[in-house]
């Protein structure tokens, strides 16, 4: 098998969103999603594209790197054992949530698509976490209510538990759709001369 780093992003992408939406444990789901959120993020600089990591760091004034700390400490927390075999540390699944949103937001900029999983849970974490609408863009209130009017009930659901449940059922009904199947970079070129955003 040749695999190249799109193809193992999006691999560990789509595991991701179907363990996210299946109740799996946190840390792997976690695990993945940094790891792709990690390839895609080198990507998007070795293709000058502005990823969402870049864009909120700018909109904080704060560089990436300071940014992404506590994800990659986190990450690194699962993977090490060498300096502290004893040490404990939290997981809130809203932070899953966001490592898992940026590396499949980020992936579609690099890749010039989405896979349908990352499509499903994007459009569920805009459905599920945007409280008003009436708060966003003007341009943007459209699509928001559409995304919302894609996962009936998700809003009124009485926890995240619930609210997964309704992300699966509606995954497992976009998978069936070959429309909603998107042409997807899988060849990174040996350098890209522009810089363009998503």
């Amino acid at each position: 098998m040749t695999v190249t780093k799109i193809d193992a992003a999006e691999a560990q992408l789509r595991a991701a969103v179907r363990m996210f939406f299946e109740g799996w444990h946190l840390v792997p789901i976690y695990t993945l999603a940094n790891a792709a959120r990690e390839v895609v993020a080198k990507i998007g600089e070795h293709l000058d594209v502005e990823t969402v990591q870049e864009e909120v760091a700018k909109g904080r004034g704060i560089i990436v790197a300071e940014m992404v700390r506590p994800a990659i400490k986190t990450a690194n927390f699962f993977k090490h054992a060498d300096r502290d075999p004893t040490a404990k540390t939290s997981l809130a699944e809203n932070d899953v949530e966001i490592v898992l949103f940026l590396a499949c937001h980020d992936f579609g900029r690099v890749a010039d698509g989405m896979p349908i999983e990352l499509q499903v849970f994007e459009a569920w974490a805009y459905a599920a976490t945007i409280k008003r609408v009436s708060d966003a863009p003007l341009r943007n209130q459209q699509l928001i209510r559409r995304m919302i009017a894609t996962f009936p009930g998700l809003r009124g659901a009485p926890n995240r538990a619930e609210q997964k449940k309704i992300g699966l059922k509606i995954m497992e009904q976009a998978l069936l759709d070959r429309s909603l199947e998107m042409t997807i970079r899988r060849e990174v070129p040996a350098k890209s001369t522009k810089r363009t955003q998503a």
